[in-house]
C-alpha cells in the first residue's frame, strides 16, 4: 500500500531534491510468501524528484507447495528528474526461495540513489535463497549490471560473502560526475566505493548484521560528498515521517 509522508524535520536530501514527494510504502499482508508475484512500477516525470521509501523490512516467507516467490520492481526516470528509493532490508527467512529483479531506465540528466540490503536469515536461523538481478540502463546504453545469489554453498565462498549475513549496496547515479567521476576507495572495513563506466558509483558492503551494514553503506556515502554524502545530501537514516490526513490516490 502507497501512503504519502512528510517530515518532522529538514531533510537531509533537500540539496538535491528541495521539491521532493515523499511516499512510504507499507505491507498490507505478510509476505511475499513462496507462489507470490508482485510488481512494484515506478515512474518519475520530467523536472519531478520523489523520495520513496519502506515502513518496515520484507521477510520473505517459504509457501506450502515449495514454489518461488518474485518481485519485480520497473523504474523510469525522466530527464532532470530525481528517485531516492531507498527500501528497508529483505529478511531471507529459512527455506525461503525468492527472486527479486530490478530493472531501472534513466534518460539523460536523470539522478537516481537506490539502496539494496539482504539480510540472510532472521536471529539463530540459517538464511534461505534469495537471487538479486539488477540491470539499469541510461540514455538507453547499460550502466549497472548485477547477478547475485544467496543460499547456495557457493554464496558463502570469499568470492561472494565470505561467511557475512548482510549484504548490501547503494547505487548513485549524477550526471554532474560526467567530467569528475568518484574514485575507487575502500571504506569501513567490508566496504567499497567503486566508480562505474558513466556518471555513477556502486558502494557495496558485507556485515555481520543489519546495523552495521547500514553504518558501511553511509560511510561509503559520506565518501562521495554533498549533495550525497553526510554534508548535505540523503544519509542512510530517514527522519521519522507520519501520513498526512486525506484520500490517497493510488
Amino acid at each position: 500500500m502507497l501512503r504519502p509522508t512528510r517530515p518532522t524535520a529538514a531533510e537531509s536530501w533537500s540539496a538535491v531534491a528541495s521539491d521532493a514527494v515523499q511516499v512510504s510504502l507499507a505491507a498490507g499482508a505478510a509476505g511475499p510468501v513462496g507462489g507470490d508475484h508482485l510488481i512494484l512500477e515506478i515512474d518519475v516525470g520530467e523536472g519531478s524528484s520523489l523520495v520513496l521509501s519502506e515502513v518496515s523490512p520484507t521477510l520473505l516467507l517459504p509457501g506450502p507447495h515449495g514454489r518461488r516467490s518474485r518481485t519485480d520492481v520497473r523504474i523510469t526516470v525522466a530527464e532532470g528528474g530525481t528517485l531516492i528509493w531507498l527500501p528497508e532490508p529483505v529478511i531471507a527467512a529459512r527455506a525461503c526461495d525468492h527472486l527479486n529483479d530490478v530493472r531501472v531506465h534513466l534518460d539523460d540528466g536523470a539522478r537516481l540513489l537506490m539502496r539494496e540490503e539482504v539480510l540472510l536469515g532472521r536471529h539463530g536461523e540459517p538464511g534461505g535463497r534469495v537471487a538479486q538481478r539488477v540491470s539499469v540502463r541510461l540514455a538507453g546504453r547499460p550502466l549497472h549490471r548485477q547477478d547475485l545469489v544467496h543460499g547456495t554453498p557457493v554464496s558463502t565462498t570469499p568470492a561472494v560473502t565470505g561467511g557475512h549475513r548482510a549484504v548490501g549496496s547503494v547505487l548513485v547515479v549524477d550526471p554532474d560526475w560526467v567530467e569528475r567521476p568518484p574514485t575507487v576507495r575502500q571504506v569501513d572495513g567490508e566496504a567499497a566505493l567503486l566508480p562505474l563506466t558513466g556518471p555513477a558509483a556502486l558502494v557495496t558492503a558485507l556485515a555481520g548484521d543489519n546495523l552495521q551494514l547500514r553504518r558501511r553503506l553511509a560511510a561509503g556515502l559520506a565518501e562521495l560528498g554533498p549533495p550525497w554524502g553526510r554534508n548535505g545530501g540523503p544519509t542512510m537514516d530517514i527522519c521519522t515521517s507520519r501520513a498526512p490526513g486525506g484520500r490517497v490516490e493510488r
